[in-house]
């Protein structure tokens, strides 16, 4: 009986620090559901988290919807021990375009190849976005008025006030949601899904 007890504590606190893993921006919400319908979602979601070559050829793709990309790499999910996608991404992107160095690719790839870097390598270890924000920031340079890329942009950023300012991971979002000169390529049932988890902030703008 005592040992019964003591297993059962022990589950109770993994279950407690599994839900304290997931419960942020970039972990609780999976609006990859809304594109459950797309082939490519299917194989992200065969591949056991990790980024493939036909994944990848589908992300550099120029002729496939951004919003579906983000789904794909939200749908590739996140590790609490972390994870290698946007290293495997950047190796592919400096083979694919013949780039040398990291920096000269940062500069001079697409808004949506560095809108898909910068989503992979914050999705790869959520616990430190730092520069992923910054890849992000310099992609709403290259392509301002998507709001799939400011949406993409707004959830790295609330990441970085998750433990600062619980308010404005609430905010940065709605700014995006309410911002209507913004180019409509993702689906409002996937910023529902976003929003489902994300209001639960506004309470901490009172």
């Amino acid at each position: 009986m005592k040992i019964t007890k003591i297993f059962l504590a022990i589950l109770f606190l993994f279950l407690s620090s599994s839900k304290v893993f997931a419960d942020s921006p970039l972990t609780s919400t999976e609006f990859y559901k809304v594109y459950s319908t797309e082939k490519i979602i299917d194989e992200a979601a065969n591949s056991n988290g990790i980024l493939t070559g036909k994944l990848m050829i589908y992300l550099t793709n120029p002729l496939q919807p951004i919003d579906v990309k983000m789904a794909l790499i939200n749908r590739l999910g996140w590790n609490p021990k972390g994870k290698k996608n946007s290293k495997i991404f950047m190796k592919y992107l400096k083979k694919k375009y013949g780039f040398k160095t990291d920096e000269s690719l940062i500069n001079l790839i697409s808004g949506e190849d560095l809108t898909c870097l910068a989503y992979l390598k914050a999705m790869d270890n959520y616990f430190d976005v730092e520069k992923a924000l910054d890849y992000s920031n310099l992609e709403i340079k290259k392509s301002p008025d998507s709001f799939t890329i400011n949406i993409i942009n707004a959830l790295i950023k609330s990441q970085i006030f998750l433990k600062s300012n619980r308010c404005k991971v609430y905010q940065v979002l709605e700014d995006v949601r309410v911002n209507y000169s913004l180019k409509n390529d993702f689906k409002k049932e996937a910023i529902d899904e976003i929003f489902e988890y994300v209001t639960m902030y506004k309470k901490y703008c009172n």
